[in-house]
């Protein structure tokens, strides 16, 4: 490796982003950052993984003032979650080379230098039977379902976030279509990238 280096991949639901970023890190030595930080944050916060889990990658909720006294200052767990996360995000690549998946780690990290930003991204049929193929689905209807509800809720948690589109293709180095390319084909190209900016060896 020449100089440290942060990937982040935003990602279509059952696009294989993750996959891709996790095959990435082990063949480039990075540090791979995603729902693995719930252990961490957990451990520091005392909130069981369960509970992170549930709140994670997900808006806080448009109605909570309604629940929140006027005077009462406090965050709801999503809310404190993000923070715990950006935080966790900033300082482990200040360290080392990592690729992060998810988690609007593209805007956390939009002031800190050699951060490469890739959107993942598939046809919906390959979704589809990518998801099918994952949870053992045999309901094409109940998966392209599940697909465009988290798909919503990520778009809603970025924007809610960081007050930008998901997906926007302005701040990407490379948006990738895994139905052309493949898992493995995306991680040659990332990798390609990274050489060509010289990155890696």
């Amino acid at each position: 490796m020449k100089k440290k280096v942060t990937v982040t991949i935003g990602r279509e639901y059952g696009s294989g982003g993750r996959e891709v970023g996790e095959k990435l890190a082990e063949k480039l030595g990075f540090t791979f950052l995603d729902k693995n930080i719930l252990n961490e944050i957990s451990g520091k916060s005392g909130i069981s993984v369960e509970e992170l889990m549930e709140n994670d990658e997900k808006p806080s909720s448009p109605f909570r003032e309604s629940f929140i006294p006027y005077d009462f200052d406090a965050d709801t767990l999503s809310e404190r979650l993000f923070d715990m996360q950006a935080d966790l995000i900033l300082n482990k690549t200040r360290e080392e080379s990592c690729v992060v998946v998810g988690r609007c780690a593209d805007v956390i990290l939009e002031y800190q230098e050699d951060v490469v930003n890739i959107f993942i991204y598939a046809n919906m049929q390959d979704k589809i039977k990518r998801i099918m193929r994952l949870y053992s689905m045999e309901d094409k209807q109940k998966a392209a379902k599940l697909i465009k509800k988290t798909e919503k809720i990520r778009r809603n948690y970025y924007q809610y976030y960081t007050d930008e589109v998901w997906g926007d293709k302005r701040n990407k180095a490379l948006m990738i279509n895994t139905s052309a390319t493949g898992v493995d084909g995306a991680v040659e190209l990332i990798a390609d990238y990274l050489k060509m900016k010289g990155y890696v060896e």
